[in-house]
């Protein structure tokens, strides 16, 4: 059963690993930052904006770097349980979570911070889709390749006129 989970993970580089791990762990901070001068303005809906980024990034922080926040009860289970999930999960799952405070207000602030977290979610995105894109995963198929040397008609290799 574990090996199911673990099988789109051994397919991706130690070092594709660590650089989601350091983009996530960095967007978070630049996302709750963000957030906090998203905050300081007079238009409420760019003030729940900023709101949300601030709890996005935090989010991100417990998910990509737990040991930022080992202080707080429970949030190691979680960031446990979130880490054994697929890929595909964490990148839906940031990408999606990212859109909203941009529909709120697209100000600088709020896209330069949620797209870092969009990102983060694409870099997950590719680390799902393996070393050959899912390539690997499809079998050879046999009767279309030998359908197209059958038809294929023989070149002619001395000119016809002479």
């Amino acid at each position: 059963m574990n090996q199911n989970k673990d099988a789109g993970k051994d397919e991706v580089a130690w070092w594709f690993k660590i650089l989601g791990r350091c983009v996530g762990a960095i967007a978070s901070l630049v996302c709750m930052g963000m957030g906090i001068w998203a905050c300081i303005t007079v238009h409420p809906i760019c003030i729940v904006a900023g709101a949300l980024m601030v709890c996005l990034g935090f989010l991100t922080m417990v998910l990509e770097a737990p040991l930022c926040c080992q202080f707080f009860d429970g949030l190691d289970r979680l960031a446990n349980w979130i880490g054994n999930l697929k890929y595909i999960y964490k990148a839906i799952l940031y990408c999606v979570l990212s859109i909203f405070p941009m529909m709120l207000c697209f100000e600088l602030t709020t896209v330069f911070g949620s797209g870092l977290i969009f990102v983060t979610g694409a870099i997950y995105g590719v680390m799902a889709l393996g070393k050959k894109g899912g390539q690997a995963k499809r079998p050879n198929d046999v009767e279309m390749n030998q359908r197209l040397t059958e038809s294929e008609e023989p070149v002619a290799t001395t000119p016809e006129g002479t």
